[in-house]
């Protein structure tokens, strides 16, 4: 079955596994894909892509792709402007369309008349922006390749090795209309801290799509992220992302370990915000010890409050039976709770108690405690808060509880200025 172009989606936004954020909402990238090959051999794509490949694939492929043949050879060539033009065809399109002395020079810009073909043959450096303002000027917006569709191209053409390809990568902001924050009636126009979330998500995601970067067993240290703002940015008008790897590095597993990237915004065509930002991939193994070597020592350890959403999910029995409590705050070492439904004095007389608790992403924590002290709820006499130590916890778990904390515990600031 052919894949007609009204059967694409209006959008592909990107998985959040790719941008690294918790909620699918806050993944503000979509259309993500590598600048396409303007011409490929015919003995690549018929001998390399096309056997690899179902029929509705080849189908979708041959839509943009035609097959050409000229003095140089056969070739498949994108059906958006030519990546070469007999020089009757190009001055028979442009008598067409009528153009202007301004318009010729500008599409000659990107053009050089290569003697031995007797063709003209587009230069590298074209951007998307320029691609669509030749298609206006030409008259020829019917062969437009929409972000969609291109996205949809480079992702069969990715995992082919024969296809060439450059690190260059575009995408689309895309903001769900019902985002608490980031939609209307909350901005009158896109924000810059919009556009450098996005574009910091667009740079994570190439290093996951086009570097290989394990999603895992790493995690990313940003080294600079450096943001310019040429103009305002409309909130009704779509914004491009392009981005260039500058610089890269691989790791003995072959992913990038190291990448520098080139981000800019494109609105109407323009260029709005420019952002350059490198980041080292590091196994997670490095990475605590690195962090190791930067904690402090305190006499006291500093209590958390943990977020509302992990509240519920501590589970603390005494010979079996459950104590229904709710996590108040947590450290290193120990944790309080709120508990109901039970005698302070039932729990004094306790040695050991058992406790789980469960953290998404960190996974469970399990162990035994000792009561430390009760103290009942001035408000509530049915309600006590108690406090416990941890007895028997193994590495792992202690290390799930760090963990736990730096992703979702909060100094109680005013307990540790005291």
């Amino acid at each position: 079955m052919v894949f007609e172009k009204e059967e694409l989606p209006a959008v592909l936004p990107l998985d959040k596994r790719y941008t690294r954020t918790y909620y699918q909402d806050d993944s503000f990238v979509s259309n993500i894909r590598r600048a396409l090959p303007r011409m490929i051999t015919t003995v690549v794509m018929e001998e390399h892509v096309f056997p690899k490949l179902n029929s509705e694939e080849i189908d979708f492929l041959l839509q943009y792709y035609a097959k050409r043949q000229d003095t140089s050879g056969n070739y498949y060539q994108l059906k958006t402007i030519p990546y070469r033009i007999r020089k009757e065809s190009a001055e028979r399109i442009l008598k067409e369309a009528g153009i202007d002395d301004t318009q010729k020079d500008f599409i000659g810009t990107f053009y050089h008349f290569d003697t031995e073909l007797q063709q003209y043959v587009l230069n590298d450096k074209v951007t998307e922006s320029d691609e669509i303002r030749i298609l206006q000027i030409i008259k020829r917006r019917d062969y437009y390749v929409g972000n969609v569709e291109k996205s949809k191209i480079s992702a069969i053409f990715e995992p082919i090795e024969e296809i060439p390809k450059k690190d260059t990568f575009f995408a689309n902001l895309y903001v769900p209309a019902e985002h608490k924050f980031f939609s209307p009636p909350n901005l009158k126009h896109i924000s810059g801290m919009q556009i450098v979330e996005a574009a910091r998500q667009f740079g994570i995601a190439c290093n996951h799509i086009y570097g290989k970067v394990p999603f895992d067993g790493v995690t990313f240290l940003l080294l600079y992220l450096n943001s310019e703002f040429f103009q305002y940015a409309k909130m009704n008008m779509p914004i491009k992302l392009r981005a260039k790897a500058i610089e890269t590095k691989n790791s003995k597993s072959g992913y990038w370990n190291y990448s520098k990237l080139e981000i800019t915004a494109y609105q109407e065509n323009q260029e709005i915000t420019k952002i350059e930002m490198a980041a080292s991939i590091l196994p997670l193994k490095v990475y605590k010890r690195l962090k190791s070597t930067q904690e402090e020592v305190y006499e006291i350890d500093p209590r958390f409050r943990i977020m509302d959403q992990f509240k519920n999910n501590i589970s603390v029995r005494e010979n079996g039976r459950n104590i229904v409590s709710t996590i108040e705050n947590i450290s290193n070492s120990g944790f309080m709770v709120r508990c109901s439904g039970i005698l302070p004095g039932d729990l004094a007389h306790s040695q050991q108690l058992e406790f789980f608790m469960h953290f998404d992403i960190v996974g469970f924590v399990h162990g035994t405690c000792i009561l430390l002290w009760v103290k009942e709820d001035d408000n509530n006499e049915d309600t006590f808060f108690a406090g416990f130590r941890f007895e028997s916890i193994s590495e792992l778990d202690r290390a799930n509880v760090k963990e736990a904390i730096n992703r979702y515990g909060r100094l109680i600031e005013e307990r540790e200025i005291q």
